[in-house]
């Protein structure tokens, strides 16, 4: 899994300087996996588009090209391995069936992150008692800090990343999910409200209290 560069504090929901810390460890190792950010080879977009017409051959394709992807983000969100194999199935057999409707302007792996993220919520929920990842009492705005600057920017590059992804696999669901589909599904606070049933103001608030319980379990600043 490569590095990326990161932008410390571009992210929009408000945090501190320790949650722009956690930000920029979560990103470097999220959107830096294979096949991220890759505009399509001519080969995968040709067979894109035939599979757009029907042809479940050229589906093939497409489903090698991205199938690692997919598998990473269901077994980030949903942690078991053996849920998160049914469900990378379960994600290509809906992207077959609603390909016709996809946007070609609109990057064709955040579309299938999409599908992945709303068929791993929906599971998550089904998990959980009330049904509900998340509660109004959780998303109150006036709990956001105000940002600054992250005075471990120069340290970051030197964590363990698997620590960070131990972290990430301990965080309850309401909480791992916004940053799985924030920084490792690459969707905007839009698309994220979206599969999480919140308002689009609320994503920042869910944000930042991932990140300070993640900072919590990774033990700190250090």
């Amino acid at each position: 899994m490569r590095e990326v560069a990161v932008q410390v504090g571009a992210d929009t929901s408000g945090g501190t300087s320790a949650d722009d810390a956690v930000e920029t460890r979560v990103t470097a190792q999220g959107p830096g996996a294979p096949g991220a950010r890759r505009p399509l080879d001519p080969e995968t977009r040709d067979a894109l588009e035939r599979a757009r017409l029907g042809d479940r051959d050229a589906f093939g394709h497409v489903y090698e090209a991205f199938r690692e992807d997919v598998a990473r983000l269901c077994a980030r969100l949903l942690v078991e391995p053996a849920e998160a194999e049914d469900a990378r199935s379960d994600v290509f057999l809906r992207a077959q069936e609603r390909l016709a409707s996809y946007d070609a302007s609109r990057p064709f792996r955040t579309w299938l992150l999409s599908v992945a993220a709303h068929h791993c919520i929906d599971r998550l929920r089904r998990r959980a008692l009330e049904g509900r990842l998340f509660r109004s009492s959780d998303l109150q705005t006036e709990d956001l800090p105000s940002g600054g600057p992250s005075p471990l920017q120069a340290t970051l590059g030197r964590e363990d990343r698997e620590d960070l992804s131990r972290a990430l696999d301990r965080l309850d669901p309401r909480y791992r999910a916004p940053i799985v589909l924030r920084y490792f599904a690459e969707l905007s606070y839009q698309e994220i409200a979206t599969t999480l049933e919140v308002e689009p103001r609320q994503v920042g608030v869910l944000l930042h209290r991932a990140k300070d319980r993640l900072r919590r379990s990774l033990g700190g600043s250090r």
